[in-house]
């Protein structure tokens, strides 16, 4: 392990070491279904809060290919996180006007397998360490009630953005952001790169990720109650050297819409969610010279592209388990040529992460999704067997848009620069099946334990994945296993 900075080292001083613990992915003071709960004194009165400590501990296992690749050898693998971070307001919580937020990853990995819960998994993922490291996740400052009022706030340092589908943002970066939150609407400008990963082993920035900007915005408006409307857009400025290792530079817009609705009065459906976006711009691509293997003259390609996808759902409450019924599918544009067509960046992934229950993917809990050159379709089963437990089952079908274009699920390098070299000579797999993903998940929660006038909360989730593989897909069928425990307080 490499030695951390003295500033990195005065970060880990300050972090807590009892045994203490916080609760699902996303983290924070802001995220209310995660924060610690405040029992209530016996009188009734409030608490004046000016600090708070968060903690959260994961404890892993599984068995399944190597960094969690498709046609990887197998192996069993375990991890252990220590997740804590702390909060400071000024003057106090209820009508704090400073905060101060930090959150750190102390973390032990058998192999890169066991990195399922890292943020920003997509198929371009950067290089995960091993053994004991730790990273610093967070750390910014925040200005509330700006012009005294409580719907305008301002953060800058290292912060954490994310949606519900993790297709626009799922990652910690170096930022500016300003915030609005009324009754029925809300909003966010923000523009930030990323500089360094603040880990102990890996600390520089893999190639794709060096010397991008992102101005990033949202609006959302909520229509009625349980329906919301909203918009996105991102710039993105890739501006990094030309390298074989990150072939594709891009610069240009990404935008789009979203659609959803949650506990409908409806007798079709329950639930919804739709995810249109696109991107505009142009495509810087380095190849390289096979017979002299030197880097060519890099080629400047307008690219466009777009993708749509989401799922609707409908609860049966009048059931034993309450069954949910949920219709899931995707597509994206077929792309012309390798540097055209919807792909996600460096900062984006394909991870859902729902509040207050567990985290997977669009497709499979196993396969990461570059969202790129792809149809999906599917059916999930989801069954609550008790009040703070869930059964469900997922059948998905993958498709190539193009059946000579890039596979898009994460592989090992080999098997995609293969790919590659089959597809330059015409001798890739036929047809555009790559195949069928089977996943089932089991999730209980604890009931919460009043301790210390806090919450203690455990979770735990059991997942088996499962990809038969199509006939574009030569890797053959593929699986995975895993057991994680939460432990939150």
């Amino acid at each position: 392990m490499k030695a951390h900075s003295p500033l990195f080292g005065a970060l880990l001083a300050l972090a807590p070491m009892s045994a203490a613990f916080a609760a699902e992915e996303v983290t924070g003071p802001e995220a209310d279904s995660n924060e610690p709960v405040r029992v209530a004194a016996a009188d009734g009165s409030e608490p004046v809060i000016t600090s708070e400590v968060f903690n959260k501990l994961t404890v892993q296992t599984g068995y399944g290919p190597a960094d969690s690749q498709v046609d990887r050898d197998r192996e069993m693998f375990y991890s252990l996180r220590y997740e804590p971070s702390f909060a400071w307001y000024s003057p106090e919580k209820r009508w704090a006007k400073w905060m101060v937020y930090g959150r750190l990853w102390i973390n032990y990995d058998s192999s890169q397998s066991s990195n399922l819960t890292n943020e920003s998994t997509a198929a371009n993922a950067r290089e995960q360490p091993e053994g004991w490291y730790a990273e610093m996740r967070e750390l910014y400052v925040k200005r509330n009630l700006i012009g005294d009022d409580p719907r305008f706030s301002a953060s800058f340092g290292r912060q954490r953005f994310y949606d519900d589908y993790g297709i626009w943002w799922d990652d910690s970066l170096e930022s500016l952001r300003f915030n609005y939150k009324d009754t029925f609407s809300e909003a966010f400008v923000a523009v930030g790169q990323k500089f360094n990963n603040y880990n102990t082993d890996v600390n520089s920035l893999a190639d794709s990720e060096t010397r991008t900007t992102y101005v990033m915005g949202e609006y959302a408006y909520r229509l009625s109650q349980n329906n919301q409307v909203g918009v996105r857009l991102m710039h993105e400025n890739d501006r990094s050297d030309r390298d074989i290792d990150d072939r594709f530079d891009f610069k240009g817009m990404r935008y789009g819409l979203f659609f959803k609705g949650d506990n409908l009065v409806n007798p079709v459906i329950s639930d919804y969610h739709l995810e249109l976006a696109a991107l505009d711009g142009k495509m810087a691509t380095t190849e390289v010279n096979d017979e002299t293997n030197r880097v060519e003259t890099e080629k400047r390609n307008d690219s466009k592209g777009w993708a749509a996808l989401g799922e609707i759902g409908r609860r049966f409450d009048s059931l034993p388990w309450t069954p949910r019924v949920a219709l899931r599918g995707g597509l994206t544009d077929k792309p012309s040529n390798e540097s055209d067509g919807f792909r996600l960046n460096a900062i984006q992934s394909d991870r859902i992460t729902r509040q207050g229950s567990y985290s997977t993917r669009l497709t499979s809990s196993f396969v990461a999704l570059d969202l790129q050159n792809v149809s999906y379709y599917g059916i999930s089963l989801e069954t609550n067997p008790t009040p703070r437990s869930s059964l469900d089952l997922r059948v998905t079908q993958l498709n190539l848009r193009d059946e000579d274009g890039a596979l898009p699920i994460r592989m090992a390098a080999d098997a995609r620069s293969e790919r590659r070299n089959q597809l330059r000579n015409n001798t890739n797999g036929s047809g555009n099946n790559v195949g069928q993903m089977l996943d089932v998940n089991y999730y209980w929660k604890m009931f919460p334990v009043a301790l210390d006038g806090k919450h203690l909360d455990i979770n735990a989730l059991v997942s088996a994945s499962y990809l038969n593989a199509g006939s574009a897909l030569e890797t053959g069928d593929d699986y995975q296993l895993s057991l994680g425990v939460v432990v939150s307080y």
